[in-house]
């Protein structure tokens, strides 16, 4: 398959020369007209290029580090941007340690000087709907780009066509997702009723911080509890014995997923990229500086886009890090003009097509906000359900609903 992309990097901070890294694919149908949609991983420091290769770009890489076409791109029905995200995430780089993000303000302005310089780079597309996407930490950085191109837009020289956001398993407000880890872990049969206990002593430990502004505290009892970033394991693995906690039915991530890293090495693909010698950072700088940040709720910020944009929130039925439960017990104390609604509305069951016999996932709709959880897949959905997330996206940006 013979594509045109175009890659190399924006510069966001010339004090500091600090520069983000983008890739982008106009869409296989009707680039001149097709929705321009930016995907931002999570993390925080996670390669968007995870999301381009593993999950939805063009391309699948192969372990013998080949490349073949992928069934459901979401390159055919829109123009994709990715962009490795803060600086400091994949190829994105700076050259001072003050040009790192410590808070999502710090994200939003970057992002948004790459998306201005981007849309002056590709004035074609200036003028097509733009939605800003992401997954897990990407449910801070998405609402938080979203609310600086609402502030500035009104006055900006060049305005983007901001339409909405999309965002999966969406880690937006640390403090409801936390409240519910032991209960779901318990449920879900990888916690026994006395670690449970521990597990939510812990948890509302942690909460205790969070409302006291004890950002790092808040981040270490976390960290020790699931993430063990800081001493090497956590509580989860060691009592569940499991590496993995994007997906209950695996102990441990796929090999698959990996490739990507071993092609971006190969010098030939790093020629075509435009990135030279510059270094494929694993995001242990950005998480360092993004520690308290981690523990924040961008709340405000997405209860203003919900209230002005279309909002698509979608969950992974089999995810354990941000499950469905969690986000919607998030979603329940979120003070938007439909939430009166939203907490009454009949979930409505959605299929690929009308003939189907397998069930795709559950909707609830609210006006232009829609909550989707996808079933049999994880916190990686489109690599778990590539047809089912590709028809979700489609369903959203393009209003075709969820009933046939």
């Amino acid at each position: 398959m013979n594509l045109t992309s175009y890659s190399g990097y924006i510069t966001v901070d010339k004090k500091y020369n600090s520069n983000l890294f983008f890739w982008f694919f106009p869409a296989q149908d009707e680039p001149n007209h097709a929705p321009v949609v930016l995907w931002l991983q999570g993390g925080p420091g996670s390669s968007s290029l995870f999301g381009l290769f593993v999950e939805h770009g063009p391309y699948v890489v192969t372990s013998k580090l080949t490349l073949h076409a992928r069934d459901y791109p979401w390159t055919r029905k829109f123009s994709m941007l990715y962009i490795d995200n803060p600086v400091g995430t994949g190829f994105s780089f700076t050259e001072d340690a003050l040009g790192y993000a410590v808070n999502e303000d710090d994200v939003a302005s970057n992002l948004y000087s790459a998306l201005i310089q981007f849309f002056q780079l590709f004035p074609d597309y200036k003028n097509n709907s733009f939605y800003a996407t992401g997954e897990s930490y990407a449910g801070k950085y998405v609402p938080a780009l979203a609310h600086y191109i609402h502030t500035f837009n009104p006055t900006a020289d060049l305005k983007i066509n901001l339409k909405g956001i999309a965002i999966g398993d969406p880690y937006s407000d640390p403090e409801s997702i936390i409240g519910g880890y032991a209960t779901f872990l318990y449920q879900v049969g990888l916690l026994d009723e006395e670690q449970e206990k521990y597990f939510q002593s812990q948890c509302d430990e942690c909460i205790k911080h969070i409302k006291a502004g004890n950002w790092t505290e808040a981040f270490e009892i976390l960290d020790r509890m699931l993430d063990g970033d800081l001493n090497g394991s956590s509580y989860f693995e060691t009592v569940t014995g499991c590496t993995n906690y994007y997906n209950i039915l695996h102990c441990v991530e796929s090999e698959d997923t990996g490739y990507y890293e071993k092609f971006l090495s190969l010098p030939e693909v790093r020629k075509a990229i435009h990135v030279g010698n510059n270094t494929f950072n694993n995001g242990s700088n950005v998480e360092k500086y993004l520690q308290e940040d981690t523990m924040k709720s961008i709340k405000p910020w997405l209860i203003e886009i919900m209230n002005n944009y279309k909002v698509l929130i979608y969950n992974g039925q089999l995810d354990i890090i941000v499950a469905a439960p969690l986000t919607e017990r998030f979603l329940m104390t979120i003070d938007w003009k439909g939430a009166k609604e939203y907490k009454t509305v009949q979930r409505r069951i959605w299929r690929v097509l009308k003939a189907d016999d397998e069930v795709a996932g559950y909707v609830r709709q609210v006006g232009d906000f829609h909550q989707v959880i996808v079933r049999g897949g994880g916190h990686i959905l489109p690599y778990d359900q590539p047809l089912r997330c590709f028809d979700m996206i489609n369903r959203f940006v393009f209003d075709k609903g969820w009933i046939i």
